[in-house]
């Protein structure tokens, strides 16, 4: 950027400038700490150029009568500062490697997501806990496995893996016809309290959340 040659013209080039954040401060004598400016003591008729250190201490980096210089000297380290922050370009060799890296951990979000969707379709296609009654037979589910009320007694059954056999044949989670009550599932041996969420699938988505400036220097 060119120079700057006087306090007014620094003044209107910065007037966009946030300089109370970026710690500078025009025609004023801050004595606070981490903090750049210029003022004119009227006492000495000069232009004093200052730093003010983290540890209180102050740095004077011009101190005489030449206004255009003072201002220029206050206005290049605003410069240097701007620069400091700007976001640097990246070369060629860089990009590639961010389009690389970004291409991997697109790669494995992907992975990742498509273990978890095919985790939460297994889960929500799972049987309910409970009673089914399918071709005029009685069955019962626990935690995926199958059992049957045969002549009044339970037994385990090795279901078919396509679990079309069952749907449309659901009944409940109790089932009140039987002729005598123990003949209920709960009073097998096989029976087990359910865990937590296993009754049915209405909880399976609940849980699915988806370089600073050196203040040491004299300038």
């Amino acid at each position: 950027m060119n120079g700057v040659h006087s306090v007014q013209e620094l003044i209107e080039r910065t007037r966009d400038m946030p300089l109370e954040k970026m710690r500078f401060f025009i025609n004023e004598d801050k004595r606070e700490p981490r903090c750049f400016g210029i003022y004119h003591d009227d006492a000495e008729d000069r232009w004093v150029v200052y730093k003010n250190k983290a540890d209180g201490s102050r740095a004077v980096r011009y101190s005489g009568p030449d206004e255009a210089y003072a201002a220029n000297e206050l206005w290049q380290k605003i410069c240097s500062e701007i620069e400091l922050r700007r976001p640097k370009t990246m070369t060629a060799a860089q990009k590639k490697r961010a389009r690389r890296d970004a291409l991997i951990t697109g790669g494995i979000v992907a992975i990742l997501i498509a273990l978890v969707l095919a985790f939460m379709v297994h889960e929500f296609r799972k049987p309910n806990r409970g009673y089914y009654l399918v071709n005029d037979g009685i069955y019962y589910c626990q935690d995926s496995d199958w059992y049957w009320y045969d002549d009044g007694d339970w037994r385990y059954y090795d279901a078919p893996e396509d679990d079309s056999w069952y749907e449309g044949g659901y009944y409940g989670e109790e089932y009140p016809y039987f002729e005598d009550a123990g003949d209920a599932f709960e009073y097998s041996d096989y029976y087990e309290a359910p865990s937590e969420g296993d009754s049915d699938n209405s909880g399976v988505f609940d849980s699915w959340d988806s370089g600073d400036t050196d203040w040491s220097s004299d300038w």
